[in-house]
C-alpha cells in the first residue's frame, strides 16, 4: 500500500470543506502560491501552521501525516445539514484515502441506484469520497472525489478526475477529461484535459488547470 503525503491530505481536506486555494490561503494567512506548492509537492507548509491547518479542517495533526484521510473519531467533518447521500469506504476504523489509481488497498465504490431513477420522485444527490462505478443512471448532482464511471447522469457533475458515462444532462460539469461519452447536453463544462463526446451541446467550454 502506498503512503499517503501531505500534499495530498491537503488538497482532499480543502475540497472537502469546499474551500478554495485562495480562500485557504486567506484563512492561514499565506500566500496562493504557497498552498499551490503544497498540493503540487513542491514544498511542504512550516511546521508552525501545521496546528492552524489542522484546526481549520478539524482533525488532528497526526490526520494530516496518516495513510487515510481521518479515523473514526473525525467522521463528524464529513457530516453536513443537508440531503446530500455520502458514501465512504472505511477499513476497520479508517476511512480509506482517496488517490488517482485504483488497487486492491483502494478499490471503486460500486452503486446500484433505483432502476426508476428518471422518476422526479428518486432524484437525490450523492457525494462519493473515491472511484464512482455505476451501471445504472444517476438523476440527481454527483461530487466525485475521484473518477465517474457511469451509465447516464442526469445533474451537475463534479468529479476530482475523470469522467466516463454513456450520456451526460447537466448544468454544469468539472472533471479532470471525459472520455468515451456518446452525448453531452450542459449549460458549462469546465475541464482540465480530454473532452471526448460524439454528441456535445453546450454553451461555454473551459479548459482549466486543476
Amino acid at each position: 500500500m502506498t503512503t499517503i503525503k501531505i500534499n495530498e491530505q491537503i488538497a482532499f481536506l480543502r475540497k472537502q470543506k469546499g474551500l478554495t486555494q485562495e480562500e485557504l490561503a486567506c484563512a492561514l494567512g499565506v500566500t496562493n502560491q504557497a498552498v499551490s506548492k503544497w498540493e503540487s509537492a513542491q514544498c511542504c507548509p512550516d511546521i508552525q501552521l501545521l496546528p492552524d491547518i489542522a484546526k481549520l479542517f478539524g482533525v488532528s495533526i497526526d490526520v494530516l501525516f496518516s495513510d487515510s484521510i481521518m479515523d473514526y473519531s473525525d467522521i463528524h467533518s464529513f457530516m453536513k445539514d443537508d440531503d446530500v447521500i455520502r458514501v465512504v469506504q472505511m477499513r476497520g476504523t479508517k476511512v480509506l484515502k482517496v488517490t488517482s489509481k485504483i488497487s486492491p488497498d483502494e478499490p471503486p465504490i460500486e452503486i446500484a441506484f433505483p432502476h426508476d431513477c428518471n422518476d422526479r420522485t428518486q432524484y437525490f444527490k450523492v457525494e462519493v469520497y473515491g472511484h464512482l462505478m455505476s451501471d445504472s443512471s444517476i438523476n440527481g448532482d454527483v461530487v466525485c472525489h475521484q473518477s465517474i464511471q457511469s451509465s447516464t447522469i442526469n445533474g451537475d457533475v463534479k468529479a476530482d478526475g475523470n469522467i466516463k458515462a454513456n450520456e451526460l444532462n447537466a448544468q454544469k460539469i468539472t472533471c479532470k477529461d471525459i472520455a468515451e461519452c456518446y452525448k453531452i447536453e450542459a449549460k458549462s463544462i469546465e475541464c482540465a484535459g480530454n473532452l471526448s463526446a460524439v454528441n456535445l451541446s453546450c454553451d461555454q467550454i473551459i479548459y482549466k488547470q486543476q
